[in-house]
């Protein structure tokens, strides 16, 4: 299986039909500077000078090649140190990595940089709950573990790569999550049980499964999608849609995660959609 793929720009309709019907989509652009944005003055020194002497916390990740979240810890650090250490650094840091995702709808750095982009326009009009930001650099391959999203996210790539591996909601008692699974629903949101920490994460290794341990792996497996996402593209990937991502040399990518839409309401916009594409066919 593949990602579907359409060049920027998509009519709007079009893209409904993928946030309806809860299909991903990468959506290419020939550059951000289409939406307005201004990241290609995202150069170490830029972001020094806008916002290098806010605090932001940094993920230390563990070096254990079993991933596990106890094992690793947000520390405080300045930005200006976080650039210094990671981003200027030739060989970078596969120990230190910003995934600024919080509770706050907008924090520092993002705060400081916020002239140089914006909300893209197929997020234009839905909810929206928080703006996030990613940013590593090592010579190695730095990955994070198979998990879903509570929120739908479109996630746009500023700068270097990354690898998806994606997997369909209806495979998530396949992929053997760390809560006890409750139900997913059609719009894909998930239920857990009380009781366990981040419940939404996989524990399988699907670089190497254990199908003794996962034998139901093998199923989820025939549903796996691998793609690259490049510099000026951007994914929709819908809540429930499991991803593990991975990330060489530079990278900084920008995310919008939005509140999940009621099924009614997509049903609702569903047969809107599609009864405005008969009536144009029937006019052409």
């Amino acid at each position: 299986m593949d990602i579907e793929r359409l060049d920027h720009p998509v009519p709007i309709d079009e893209f409904y039909l993928y946030y309806a019907e809860r299909r991903p989509l990468l959506l290419r652009t020939q550059s951000l500077a289409q939406f307005g944005w201004r990241t290609h003055l995202w150069s170490d020194d830029y972001l020094d000078y806008k916002a290098g002497a806010h605090n932001v916390l940094v993920l230390k990740r563990s070096r254990s090649p079993d991933y596990a979240p106890e094992r690793s810890a947000y520390v405080p650090m300045r930005f200006r140190d976080f650039m210094r250490q990671v981003m200027a650094e030739p060989r970078g840091s596969s120990d230190l990595y910003l995934n600024l995702q919080t509770d706050k709808v907008l924090e520092p750095p993002l705060l400081q940089l916020l002239g140089d982009f914006s909300i893209p326009p197929y997020f234009k009009d839905v909810p929206l709950r928080s703006i996030n930001l990613w940013m590593g650099n090592s010579t190695g391959e730095i990955t994070t573990p198979l998990h879903h999203d509570f929120n739908d996210n479109l996630y746009v790539v500023v700068q270097g790569r990354k690898h998806f591996t994606i997997f369909p909601p209806s495979q998530a008692e396949n992929l053997y999550t760390r809560g006890q699974l409750l139900g997913m629903e059609a719009n894909g949101v998930a239920n857990y049980a009380s009781g366990q920490a981040m419940p939404h994460l996989s524990q399988v290794d699907i670089s190497h499964p254990d199908t003794s341990r996962f034998p139901r792996y093998a199923e989820a497996d025939k549903w796996r999608m691998d793609f690259e996402v490049n510099a000026n593209e951007m994914l929709f990937l819908p809540a429930g849609w499991f991803h593990q991502v991975s990330s060489g040399g530079r990278h900084i990518a920008v995310s919008f995660f939005a509140e999940v839409p009621r099924m009614e309401g997509l049903e609702r916009m569903r047969a809107d959609l599609h009864a405005r594409r008969t009536a144009a066919n029937a006019k052409s």
